[in-house]
Parts: structure tokens; C-alpha cells; sequence
């Protein structure tokens, strides 16, 4: 009897030490960086040579002096060069390059899915950058040509910084792309930081097509990326793939505390949202919580203007941060 009593004792001692640590009280909040997890975007590239880059065919490329004149196929690549100061350098852009307003003086050379081959080679480039989109049989025959091709496409925030650092060893642009690359990862770290100890962050929904099937960016894209290091949490973060197709009920279900209109339509965008049938109820149309970029393309074109879309979508997000 004597020993029953004290094995009980024992466990009653033990488990007034463990039941107190266990329970949650006023004193002990919980902290805001376990609840809100970060991902480091500290970027570290491999070394490259001067003039040298691996573009994103896994080919090798490696310049014998600095490019003086520069084929872009396709926006981002445009936005990378004039990013690096290089825009001088660039002799003709396709018809889609809107950015920056400078650009309408240069040369086109076609669309991004039907560039001319005769045109780009006209023009007698000792470099072109080729995009997602660009035509394999253009990107053979211009190779064929003895003409380099460096290929580009970048996916995600670190893809983008990836792509400053090759393109900075390419154009003898090494120490502006250090500084453009820098800036960024500052800019992230700050946001990170803020994001880290905000209790609740906000369910958001980042629209790249205003029709059903709604179009949004899933994990592993750009858009993703952004909404994370802005301090919101994707709608579609656990979507099967990069560029997922919603529907209406899948919308209302998850019910999006703020919503990004990043495309550009006709009329007024807000007020065709809020008449959508059965969003009236979802709670960043109650709440009016709904951002229509003045340029959608910062968080549509994985380019060097990161910066820029991170402080919008931020500042829409989390206003008392600024």
C-alpha cells in the first residue's frame, strides 16, 4: 500500500512540474516569429568570370568583350539591361516592351512570339536575350548564325537576382548589379523583419485574369514570392502548380482578407469585383481592402523592379508598418 502511495505521489509531483509549461497563459503570448515564419532571402551567387555567364538553357556563355549592341526579345530582359545601365547598349526591343518610357525610340523587332530573324540580324548584334516565349527555332537559327543567345526566365524573387548578377558579368556591369542586388535583399530583409513580428498576417488573393477560371500565381512563382515577403499569406499557396486557375467557389470559400487586380481592363476594375455575384460577403471586398496597381506589370514580369512592388503591395497590406 505504502509503495502504491508513493508511485502516485511521484506522478502527481511530476505532473505539477509538466501541466504549468504546458499551458498557455496570459504572461507567455505567442511569439509572433513562430506563428509567421520567414523564408532568408540572403543571396549568394557562385563567382562567375568577367563577361561570363550560364543562362537558363545550362549553356555557358562567355563574351570576348563588353556587348556594344544588344537585342532584347521580350520586357524582362529589356528591364534587366536599362536596370544594369546598359541601355544604351540596346539597339532594338519587341513590340510588348512598354518599360521604361524611353524604350518607344528603339528599334522593334516583332512580337515576343514572332520575332524577325532577318530584322535582328540586320541590325548586327553582338548579343541577344531571349525570353520564355521566344521561339526555339529563331533562338537554333540565330546560334547558327554565330550570333550569342543568352536565355532568360526567370520564375521567382531569387531567379530575378540570379539573372541581375549574370547579366552584370555579361555587360562589364559587375558593381551596378552588386548595388541593384544589395538594394533588393535590403528592402526584403526589412520587410521579413516587420512581417516576423506581426501577430496575423492577411489572406491575399493576387488576380492575373479577371474571368472564370480566375488565373493567380501558386507556390514556387514571382507573385507568390512577393505576397510572402510583403507579409501575406497566398490564397493558393498549397495549389499544385506555379500559375493555378481558380474558381469562383474556391474564392469565396477561402475568402481572400485583400485582393490585387494586378492586369490591366477596360473600366473600372474595383467596382466590376464588387459586383461579381456572391463577393459581395468576401471580406476584403467588405472591408474595401482591394489594390489596383497603377502598373500591374511589377508584379506580372519577373524583373529587376522588385523593389517597387514589394513597397506597394506593403504598404497596402500593412499600412501601420510605414
Amino acid at each position: 500500500m505504502k509503495k502504491k502511495l508513493f508511485v502516485l505521489g511521484l506522478i502527481l509531483a511530476l505532473l505539477s512540474v509538466f501541466l504549468p509549461a504546458c499551458r498557455e497563459t496570459p504572461d507567455q503570448p505567442p511569439q509572433p516569429t513562430e506563428t509567421n515564419p520567414q523564408e532568408n532571402y540572403t543571396f549568394t551567387p557562385t563567382p562567375l568570370a568577367p563577361l561570363s555567364a550560364v543562362d537558363a538553357f545550362g549553356r555557358e556563355m562567355k563574351l570576348a568583350a563588353k556587348p556594344a549592341r544588344i537585342v532584347s526579345l521580350g520586357p524582362s530582359a529589356t528591364e534587366l539591361v536599362y536596370a544594369l545601365g546598359s541601355f544604351d547598349q540596346l539597339v532594338a526591343v519587341s513590340t510588348a516592351d512598354d518599360f521604361p518610357s524611353q524604350v518607344s525610340s528603339k528599334e522593334t523587332i516583332g512580337g515576343m512570339d514572332n520575332p524577325s530573324l532577318e530584322k535582328i540580324l540586320s541590325l548586327k548584334p553582338d548579343l541577344v536575350f531571349a525570353v520564355f516565349g521566344t521561339p526555339m527555332t529563331l533562338i537554333e537559327n540565330l546560334r547558327q548564325q554565330q550570333v550569342p543567345v543568352f536565355g532568360l526566365n526567370p520564375k521567382t524573387v531569387k531567379d530575378v537576382l540570379q539573372d541581375l548578377y549574370n547579366l552584370g558579368s555579361l555587360l562589364g556591369q559587375e558593381e551596378t548589379a552588386k548595388q541593384r542586388i544589395d538594394q533588393t535583399l535590403s528592402v526584403i530583409a526589412t520587410l521579413q523583419k516587420r512581417a516576423s513580428t506581426t501577430p496575423t498576417l492577411p489572406k491575399v488573393y493576387l488576380e492575373t485574369w479577371p474571368q472564370e477560371p480566375y488565373y493567380t500565381f501558386g507556390p514556387g512563382s514571382f507573385g507568390d514570392d512577393l505576397i510572402q515577403i510583403a507579409g501575406g499569406k497566398n490564397l493558393a499557396a498549397f495549389a499544385d502548380e506555379a500559375y493555378p486557375a481558380l474558381s469562383t467557389d474556391y474564392i469565396l470559400f477561402e475568402n481572400p482578407d485583400a485582393i490585387v487586380l494586378a492586369y490591366s481592363v477596360s473600366g473600372n476594375p474595383l467596382e466590376q469585383v464588387k459586383s461579381r455575384p456572391g463577393w459581395q460577403t468576401v471580406s476584403a471586398v467588405v472591408q474595401n481592402k482591394i489594390l489596383v496597381p497603377a502598373d500591374p506589370n511589377i508584379y506580372l514580369r519577373p524583373g529587376p523592379r522588385i523593389s517597387q512592388a514589394l513597397d506597394e503591395l506593403a504598404r497596402f497590406l500593412h499600412p501601420n508598418w510605414f
